[in-house]
């Protein structure tokens, strides 16, 4: 993880300051006036190498506006609190943070988690939350001598006990998949799960483990459509945390698949300019993550698109399904909708 550099630009009696660092894939960045408090954001990136080159351009972009890098930390944020013992149970890092931001806020918190029956270091809480997502159990598994952990949760709605134990009894024995350095694997099940074929492992770059000093992942059963096996971490990213409303629900057990629907397309419009965007041409040169909200809205534009024009959709398998404006009939969204689910 790359330190913050720190550039600054003087305006009369004001001076602006602009921070940025590169963590992996992930770039952030904090901006304010000097002394004051820090805002920020945080941007995924595709891979290391696109998020290096996002890095060094946002600098270069900086730089023609007149700021200049200055060796001292201008913005005030909070002290980054310290690097836990690499033989600290993971217990007492989550008890020494919570203390950290409220004295007593470690009882409450750990108040109401049981031992869950036949799974040593397994706890459980339950969230008796009405309305919005409803109510849910939070289940974390101690391993590797209490240093680290496994996590996820369970909606009631499509909970079943026999069910989590035997997904408990398949991850936890394969908890070092969280830890080795790859962000995540895709597993099948030895026997499904509900509906489930296949575990999603998070490891703590993709997950509330960041916050936890590395120390804490989460496991998701999935339907085979639903993450490409070969996925990089962007990829993954999106479609569990993205800002769509199609990202996959993966704490209800008891739902419908959520295919990958990767999206690529180039829509030139033949009467002008499209109605429904009011702009004569549509483009996404490289596959990106999409949603079937994305994909009803433009393949109705193959309509008044020149026969060029096209949408490809690749499923999770990486098969790739192209549609232009003669392939087009009643039956496209349903064949499409067999096809990232691999049913046909």
């Amino acid at each position: 993880m790359s330190e913050w550099r720190t550039f600054e630009k003087r305006t009369g009696a004001v001076v602006r300051c602009w921070q940025i660092r590169r963590e992996g894939i992930r770039c952030h960045m904090a901006w304010g006036v000097s002394g004051g408090v820090a805002r920020g954001s945080s941007m995924t990136l595709d891979d290391e190498a696109h998020a290096e080159r996002h890095f060094k351009r946002k600098i270069s972009e900086k730089r023609r506006q007149g700021y200049v890098e200055v060796a001292d930390d201008a913005l005030r944020r909070p002290p980054r609190a310290p690097e836990p013992a690499p033989d600290a149970k993971l217990l007492d890092v989550m008890r020494e943070q919570a203390e950290r931001k409220r004295p007593g806020s470690w009882e409450e918190a750990w108040a109401g988690h049981e031992p869950v029956p036949g799974h040593e270091g397994a706890y459980v809480k339950h969230f008796p939350f009405p309305g919005g997502g409803g109510p849910f159990r939070q289940y974390l598994v101690l391993v590797d001598d209490g240093r680290k952990g496994v996590q996820f949760v369970v909606k009631d709605r499509g909970y079943d006990a026999e069910a989590v134990s035997a997904f408990l009894g398949f991850v936890t024995p394969r908890w070092h998949l969280l830890f080795g350095g790859t962000p995540h694997h895709k597993v099948r099940l030895d026997v499904p799960v509900g509906p489930f074929s296949h575990v999603l492992f998070c490891g703590p770059s993709l997950c509330a483990g960041r916050d936890r000093g590395g120390r804490i992942g989460e496991v998701s059963p999935i339907h085979d459509c639903e993450i490409a096996d070969a996925d990089n971490e962007t990829f993954v990213e999106a479609r569990m945390r993205g800002r769509s409303r199609e990202t996959i629900p993966s704490t209800t057990w008891d739902r419908e698949p959520f295919p990958v629907i990767d999206l690529r397309y180039d829509l030139q419009s033949t009467v002008g300019t499209f109605e429904t965007l009011r702009r004569t041409a549509l483009r996404q040169k490289k596959f990106k993550t999409g949603t079937r909200e994305l994909l009803e809205r433009i393949l109705p534009m193959l309509i008044e698109s020149t026969p060029e024009s096209f949408v490809e959709v690749r499923s999770f398998r990486g098969d790739v399904m192209a549609v232009t404006r003669r392939d087009l009939t009643p039956d496209t969204l349903p064949a499409i909708d067999r096809f990232v689910r691999g049913l046909d």
